[in-house]
This record gives structure tokens, C-alpha cells and sequence, in this order.
């Protein structure tokens, strides 16, 4: 743990998101707070539809992150985690990306606690 769903508006959003889910995964990595590298897990999906506003020509492109960690961390340690989050993929856009202002980018992470109730079964 943690999981870390990225969903994206368009397929042509992000040309190298082996880069970016590696970026992202050392980011976390390097915020001490996890015990083992291979507990971040990281994944990429594209919207099959999507639309911001309410025509296709109000287009806003859009990162949704849903960061799943375990209970017990502390607000501003939660904060600190999706600002690290948010700011790797910023940084990736910018610079692996080569991301212009062409359409607006907006760019969201929402942390999740998962319950007391969360299985895992290694094999």
C-alpha cells in the first residue's frame, strides 16, 4: 500500500506514462514513509469519454488521482503526500510532456483511507 489510480481525459494527454508512473512511485518513495519500494503501486487509465463543462468546446484536460493508503497517518503528512503527487505529475507535464497551455490542464488528487475491514492475501 499505497495505490495510486491516475484517470486521464484523452489518450494523447500523456505520450510516456511508464516515465511518469516511475516518477511518481520514486516521489513517494522518497517521502520516507513507506517501508519497501515495491508497496507503491501505480497505474494509468484513460477516460473513454469524458467532457468538461457542458460542450465540447469548453474542453478543460484533466488528471484525477485516487490515492488509496492504509489508516493512520496524519492530516498534514496525507497533504504533504498528494502535494508530492500533484507537483511530480506538474513537473512531468512540463517537462517530459512538453505540455502548452493549448487546452487548460487541471490536475487533481484525492487521498482515500481504506477501512480497518482491507484485505490483502500475499501468495
Amino acid at each position: 500500500m499505497p495505490h495510486i489510480i491516475i484517470e486521464v481525459s484523452d489518450d494523447k494527454l500523456i505520450c510516456h506514462p511508464e516515465q511518469l508512473l516511475a516518477s511518481i512511485n520514486q516521489s513517494l518513495w522518497q517521502s520516507n514513509h513507506f517501508k519497501q519500494p515495491t508497496e507503491i503501486k501505480t497505474r494509468l487509465y484513460t477516460a473513454a469519454h469524458a467532457l468538461s463543462g457542458v460542450a465540447a468546446d469548453d474542453h478543460q484536460a484533466f488528471i484525477m488521482v485516487h490515492f488509496y493508503l492504509l489508516v493512520g497517518r496524519d492530516d498534514a503528512t496525507i497533504r504533504h503526500l498528494n502535494q508530492t503527487i500533484a507537483q511530480t505529475i506538474h513537473q512531468h507535464m512540463a517537462v517530459i510532456e512538453s505540455y502548452q497551455s493549448k487546452a487548460k490542464l487541471q490536475i487533481c488528487v484525492n487521498s482515500i483511507e481504506l477501512s480497518n475491514n482491507y484485505v490483502k492475501q500475499l501468495f
